[in-house]
């Protein structure tokens, strides 16, 4: 019997359903199936041997007359009197029937960990950055049976519980441009990159433009869709919008600004680019825990979103430039992919070995 994973990928912006593909795309001869409440929107990069299993979403809408939030300290989102979650809850409990043996990999909710775990399916969680140590989240991470951090120890903020690390498999760093040539480090890229990704920014027309002012004789290239674009004048910005290749335009860049999301840190580690980050505010503190250990370990120049409105771009842009041009070295693991992939073949091992099956 072939090895069989499913993946719940979690609907806020792209970062989870990008990280969830590299990783499938590694597990081969194995049954790979998403599920997810926003997966249309990536139909065209999902391989054609995955299957899809499209979620009701789980939140009220106008038509929910009798909605509210359960606050209890084990879970962290109850709502209650929606019937989309009751069909949502039950659609995710009747695939992981209908796909048994299977192992789920959480990417992430504490809620659907405890929901398949209670079901009788093995789960695999991912951590992520920030304050992790409350009691919802520990409990998905004891229901766990492998905890994965996409990313070196060091860029993961230490969890308090000794048990939590030694649960967790430090991949190494990836990215979607892993095992891709990488940019000739002899050129004078002298272009700025701005890349804007869908979890929200406070990168918009107005900073933009301020940037641009203050560097004129700089091309301002700007990847992603930017609020109050109409703002921007500048005749050295450039606006790309959503591209379907943005490395393409990133290679050019000496210099790239963007949000301390996952996957753009690991993207801009991956190409090598001198980073400045502004973090955003997230659940958990997400982005600003990371954002501190980029600043603390030397990999990016870190400024507070709240400083951009009076921020000095010429010099922050020169500190970045002059950060060392192996600042993110240890960051990325060729192998990363691979060993994950290793480890959750592991995991279908110790719960379904070959002999007797």
């Amino acid at each position: 019997m072939s090895a069989n994973f499913a993946f719940y990928i979690h609907h806020h912006g792209s970062g989870h359903f990008m990280r969830a593909l590299a990783i499938a795309s590694q597990l081969k001869d194995a049954r790979v199936t998403f599920l997810g409440s926003d997966l249309k929107r990536f139909a065209d990069i999902i391989p054609e041997d995955f299957e899809c299993i499209h979620l009701p979403g789980d939140v009220a809408g106008p038509e929910d007359t009798f909605s509210s939030l359960l606050r209890l300290g084990f879970l962290h989102y109850v709502p209650i009197n929606i019937e989309k979650v009751a069909r949502r809850t039950a659609v995710i409990s009747a695939s992981l029937l209908k796909l048994f043996p299977v192992i789920l990999v959480v990417d992430v909710s504490v809620e659907v960990t405890i929901l398949a775990t209670l079901g009788g399916t093995p789960t695999v969680v991912m951590r992520q950055n920030g304050d992790r140590d409350d009691d919802p989240h520990l409990r998905a991470y004891e229901c766990a049976q492998l905890l994965i951090a996409p990313s070196p120890e060091r860029l993961i903020d230490s969890s308090c519980h000794e048990w939590v690390t030694k649960k967790t498999f430090f991949s190494g760093g990836f990215s979607k441009y892993s095992g891709h040539a990488k940019f000739s480090k002899e050129k004078d890229y002298r272009e700025i990159g701005v890349i804007v990704g869908t979890g929200g920014t406070s990168l918009d027309g107005r900073i933009i433009s301020a940037l641009a002012a203050q560097c004129p004789d700089r091309t301002i290239s700007v990847i992603g869709k930017i609020a109050d674009s109409e703002l921007i004048s500048a005749p050295n910005v450039l606006l790309h919008g959503q591209i379907q290749n943005p490395a393409s335009v990133i290679y050019q860049c000496g210099v790239v600004v963007g949000n301390a999301g996952h996957n753009t840190v690991m993207e801009m580690a991956d190409l090598e680019k001198k980073f400045i980050c502004i973090p955003e505010d997230r659940p958990f503190q997400e982005q600003l825990r990371k954002a501190e250990l980029l600043r603390q370990n030397g990999f990016a120049i870190v400024v507070q979103a709240e400083n951009l409105e009076n921020l000095d771009w010429k010099k922050t842009i020169e500190s970045a430039e002059n950060l060392p041009s192996d600042c993110w070295k240890g960051v990325i693991s060729k192998s990363a992919l691979s060993d994950i992939a290793l480890q959750l073949h592991k995991v279908w091992q110790n719960n379904f070995p070959e002999h007797l099956l």
